[in-house]
């Protein structure tokens, strides 16, 4: 059974509609991330799904029963969908265990509730803290365990890391990752970051100006994008204008590529390459053919910038250790099947 399936939503406010016609369908256990820019849409639609506005048109089902349509509207409290904001919003008042087990304080099994949520995000030491006495990863880990005491068929975490230092980012992902694998729960989490999405998801919904514009696996989505849009919300790229010669292949400035495509193309389509940094290396050993513009130091890696000879300018990434400098010559190549898009 799907955990959640939306089917033509349209939603927003003041009878002006912010996000229109979004349908996707999320199986149980599964974890969603929503990406996309400011605006596109993204917390509308999180508000549509936990009840907090009522949709224009459309209908949303959780685990087959119908919470909003037509005719049925069922208020937020009624829908046993848990919700993390952006920055946990603990009760000052009360400490860890009694904002884990503020929801379920008429739970006959309260306390082993609270206890076995403390144990599985790793904070039994901190049952009896305040949470201004605890970091802001601590306290993101106690506002999903607040969510997840009643047992909720879904959690939305709307931007759950924006609060978070850059360092804690990474492990906050991992933890809460960690967390709703062990409780089996299916959630829906919203960002603009991609990085976020493409490493924490199971699958990945690509918004824009209120559009549903792509949803899938972020493998998927990423090394084979539908669109340009796509592509770019998903990281660098390089756009290669490129001709079809014949069947998965096309002629491009770095000579003939193969693509990723399972399509039928025509021998003389007109397009473009979508091509990853990733997917283009300098060759020491042969001719040049390209001139260093600029390099871009991330740690890691460096992003590095070439314009070849036909001068076309084009991305590529390298391991840090190797030094580049403008008007270096250099010989640079694709050395994985590209996207291939009709212009």
């Amino acid at each position: 059974m799907s955990a959640i399936t939306v089917q033509d939503l349209s939603a927003g406010y003041g009878g002006e509609a912010v996000i229109s016609d979004i349908s996707f369908e999320l199986a149980e256990q599964q974890l969603l991330a929503i990406l996309g820019p400011s605006g596109s849409g993204k917390s509308t639609l999180l508000k549509a799904i936990a009840g907090f506005i009522t949709p224009m048109k459309g209908s949303i089902t959780l685990e087959g029963v119908l919470v909003s349509g037509v005719t049925t509207f069922v208020p937020p409290e009624k829908r046993n969908i848990g919700l993390v904001p952006q920055e946990g919003c603990l009760f000052p008042h009360l400490d860890v265990s009694g904002n884990i087990g503020f929801g379920i304080k008429r739970n006959p099994n309260l306390r082993q509730r609270v206890e076995e949520l403390l144990e599985i995000i790793g904070m039994k030491e901190f049952a009896h803290t305040r949470p201004q006495e605890l970091s802001g990863g601590q306290q993101q880990r106690v506002a999903l365990a607040r969510a997840l005491a009643p047992q909720p068929k879904l959690i939305l975490l709307d931007e759950p890391f924006t609060a978070l230092d850059t360092s804690l980012r990474a492990q906050m992902r991992d933890d809460i990752r960690s967390i709703l694998t062990l409780t089996s729960t299916t959630a829906i989490m919203v960002t603009h970051d991609q990085e976020e999405a493409l490493a924490t998801a199971d699958q990945l919904a690509i918004m824009q100006g209120g559009k549903l514009i792509a949803f899938g696996t972020p493998h998927s989505l990423y090394n084979t994008p539908k669109s340009i849009a796509v592509a770019q919300l998903l990281g660098e790229i390089n756009v290669i204008p490129a001709v079809v010669e014949a069947d998965r292949n096309v002629r491009t400035d770095f000579g003939v590529s193969t693509t990723q495509d399972s399509r039928e193309l025509n021998a003389g389509e007109l397009g473009a390459l979508i091509v990853r940094p990733e997917a283009i290396v300098i060759d020491e050993h042969s001719t040049p053919n390209a001139t260093i513009v600029d390099s871009l130091f991330h740690g890691h890696d460096s992003l590095i910038s070439v314009r070849m000879d036909s001068g076309l300018v084009v991305k590529l990434r390298e391991p840090t250790q190797i030094n580049r400098a403008p008007g270096d010559r250099c010989s640079v190549s694709v050395t994985r099947p590209g996207t291939f898009l009709r212009s």
